[in-house]
């Protein structure tokens, strides 16, 4: 009654029972009526190669789009938490990124521009409201796609992503959690730093989209498609999300928190990561293969089967059998 008692009081054992249950019940109920049919020798085969032929198919749909059994998702594994670049850092391939000092900066470059060109400043301050001046890097490449290209050639190897960047949004949340379970600012709130701006380097040329929306022609991307799928190597990706600590405020009760301000006289932080791109598709592939090899070898036996049985019926002599 204990034993009893713990099945059904623990819903993993209770599931794995159920499970278990279903696949005899459905499997074994199915492999009876073809028995009964055929004989339990071929109707064995007969149920294991339809079995292994849906799975096959099931297998091939998950690997095809990475769902159902699948293995682990790409992710960001942090590599350092450098505090200060005037220390050494810990990843080589960090050497080669600029200190955000030694970048230009932002509102700088955004006022050469908007006396250049007095388009740009409206149709900025249309989008971002009247007396717009960007404080990134990240804010000014996203609004003005042109400077990407130039901000790149300054930073090497290295290149920064805009705002819209969809990669962006996923190594921020990896930097953050680093950040959190780091406890590299004490008080971790949602307002204790600013992420400033995220750096990519590595990967596969091909993969990285376009700079300016509509540059690459249908030519050209159809050729880089091509050239990162059989790119079988995928070169190291590393990110660099850099982060200010901001100035401590105090908030009344019952009021709104202020906008964060970023404490100029904080040094720059840099969360280094490096990409895992995971295994989504191995494991549903192997089962693909798995059962695909079951269902051929299985169809090949009852196929020999047929053969046997039509060359023994073409060979048997009526008369003999008087």
């Amino acid at each position: 009654m204990s034993t009893l008692a713990a099945i059904a009081f623990d819903p993993a054992i209770r599931g794995v029972l159920v499970v278990a249950t279903g696949v005899v019940v459905l499997v074994g109920s199915v492999y009876m009526i073809v028995s009964t049919n055929v004989g339990w020798r071929q109707g064995f085969l007969i149920s294991i190669a339809a079995l292994a032929g849906w799975c096959f198919s099931m297998g091939a749909i998950w690997t095809m789009y990475g769902i159902g059994l699948r293995g682990e998702d790409p992710s960001w594994i942090p590599q350092e938490i450098n505090f200060s670049r005037d220390d050494a850092v810990a990843t080589e391939v960090v050497d080669g990124l600029p200190r955000t000092e030694e970048l230009p900066d932002a509102a700088e470059i955004y006022a050469d521009l908007i006396a250049e060109d007095p388009e740009i400043r409206e149709r900025i301050e249309e989008a971002e409201g009247e007396g717009f001046v960007p404080e990134s890097l990240t804010q000014l490449v996203t609004l003005i796609p042109e400077q990407k290209v130039l901000l790149d050639e300054e930073l090497g190897d290295w290149r920064i992503l805009p705002e819209s960047d969809a990669r962006r949004g996923d190594a921020v949340a990896a930097a953050d959690a680093e950040l959190v379970a780091y406890d590299a600012f004490g008080d971790q709130t949602a307002g204790s730093y600013t992420v400033l701006d995220v750096y990519f380097t590595g990967g596969k040329d091909g993969a990285e989209p376009e700079t300016i929306p509509g540059e690459d022609n249908l030519l050209t991307k159809a050729w880089n498609r091509i050239v990162t799928t059989f790119q079988l190597k995928n070169p190291p990706l590393y990110a660099a999300v850099t982060v200010q600590k901001n100035v401590p405020q105090s908030v009344a009760p019952g009021e709104a928190p202020p906008a964060p301000v970023v404490d100029e006289d904080a040094d720059v932080v840099t969360v280094v990561m490096l990409r895992n791109l995971g295994n989504r598709r191995l494991i549903p592939a192997l089962f693909t293969i798995f059962t695909g090899i079951i269902f051929a070898v299985t169809a090949w036996m009852l196929h020999s089967r047929d053969r046997l049985a039509m060359q023994t019926r073409a060979e048997w002599d009526p008369a003999s059998a008087t």
